[in-house]
């Protein structure tokens, strides 16, 4: 005759803690909801990115406008090393801070220096650092036709180039993922003007232009239009 105690004993230990195929059969749903979830909770932390660089671009535009109709002409930046447009805002209180986005490469820890805007003169006076290997606002003189990646020209349509003589403001992020820039492409673009997906060659038409990367993991540097005069 079978011990009561001694039954109840033994169905407590079989009955306390997971068996071995439990176990196996957790940890295969964690393993499959990770690989689901976890690329997209990274997708939609880049999106956020770039949303937030769309709207700095935009909020680059409000302010050169202003500073246009304020003090006419907007400088050209390409002339001297140290110098952009977002300093030139600031200075005169147009911007609270410089153009920094959570896409590309970031800027350096400390600041580095830029160079200074003289209305009188209309000349730029050198800072102590190098900024056209930064993410910043410049300003170039148009040339007779687009080139790729250099915020020369635009084709704002895709067709028709900004006429010579013009000066042309870009916001420029630096080490841009190529995904991340194709993106960007497409925020402000739309598909139309945006290379296919997957694609690495340049993006040549569009207020975003940038060069061909050299593999599907490389970065670039982008262009993008911010308003000419």
């Amino acid at each position: 005759m079978n011990n009561p105690a001694s039954t109840s004993r033994s169905f407590s230990s079989r009955s306390s803690g997971f068996s071995l195929v439990e176990m196996i059969g957790v940890l295969a749903i964690i393993a499959i909801l990770a690989v689901v979830i976890v690329p997209k909770v990274f997708s939609t932390i880049a999106s956020s990115r770039i949303t937030s660089a769309v709207g700095s671009v935009n909020s680059m535009k409000s302010a050169v406008t202003e500073w246009a109709g304020k003090y006419g002409t907007i400088p050209i930046t390409t002339a001297t090393a140290s110098a952009r447009i977002d300093d030139l805002l600031i200075a005169d209180g147009m911007l609270e801070g410089r153009f920094i986005v959570k896409v590309g490469t970031p800027p350096p820890a400390v600041p580095v220096g830029g160079a200074t805007y003289d209305r009188t003169t209309a000349l730029w006076t050198a800072g102590a650092g190098v900024q056209n290997t930064q993410s910043r606002i410049m300003c170039a003189a148009s040339v007779a036709a687009a080139v790729p990646a250099t915020g020369t020209n635009y084709q704002l349509d895709g067709l028709t180039n900004i006429p010579a003589g013009s000066r042309i403001v870009s916001a420029v992020i630096m080490g841009v993922p190529i995904s991340d820039a194709r993106e960007m492409s497409q925020r402000i673009d739309g598909d139309a003007l945006t290379q296919a997906s997957g694609a690495i060659t340049a993006d040549t038409v569009g207020k975003v232009v940038y060069a061909a990367a050299a593999n599907a993991n490389a970065t670039v540097n982008v262009y993008i239009y911010v308003a000419h005069q």
